[in-house]
């Protein structure tokens, strides 16, 4: 497996969805309405390499937690308040949404998987999309990781290639050999 494209979207805490919005209008030619802020940043880690994927990649997602205000508003309206969830809440809270966002903007046709991100993320995503690449399910393999604990970083790389693990750890490792589209919000 060879990394033939990265991209790194980093911001504050406090940056706005409007903000974000704005940057993916870039990328985008037709940005979905209605997403959250984990979609949001999905997309746009996404975005940053849409003209180097290919409709026969797969896309290995992880994220260390749902988006928090959604998730808190539906609780807040299903256990507390004992009401319905209301459509954006319902749609958005299931955890494959930022994926499907992201494989229908970019023409996805391969697998679409979403894992819970812990310390050591990497060599885990890799290890998926390594499987798919050697049996052949797909040809690209398109990796993100969104971290958004106090300020928001989302990673992405994307692979090609039927050869073993790179054996890299974390984002630094296997970006170390391409060119990564940087996005930094004040």
């Amino acid at each position: 497996m060879s990394v033939i494209a990265a991209s790194e979207i980093r911001g504050q805490a406090g940056t706005s969805d409007k903000q974000l919005k704005a940057a993916l209008g870039q990328w985008l030619d037709s940005p979905p309405r209605r997403i959250d802020r984990l979609i949001l940043q999905t997309l746009l880690g996404a975005a940053a390499l849409k003209t180097r994927v290919r409709s026969d990649c797969g896309l290995y997602l992880a994220a260390r937690y749902p988006a928090r205000p959604t998730m808190r508003a539906l609780l807040e309206a299903v256990c507390v308040q004992h009401k319905q969830p209301k459509p954006f809440e319902f749609v958005n809270s299931v955890s494959n949404s930022a994926g499907f966002h992201v494989a229908q903007q970019l023409g996805i046709e391969g697998p679409n998987l979403f894992i819970g991100a812990g310390p050591q993320v990497w060599p885990q995503l890799l290890s998926l999309a390594a499987l798919d690449l050697q049996d052949g399910v797909v040809g690209q393999a398109l990796l993100l990781v969104c971290d958004e604990q106090i300020d928001f970083c989302v990673q992405a790389v994307l692979l090609e290639g039927t050869a073993n693990n790179t054996g890299a750890t974390d984002f630094s490792e296997l970006s170390r050999t391409v060119e990564v589209q940087r996005l930094q919000f004040e």
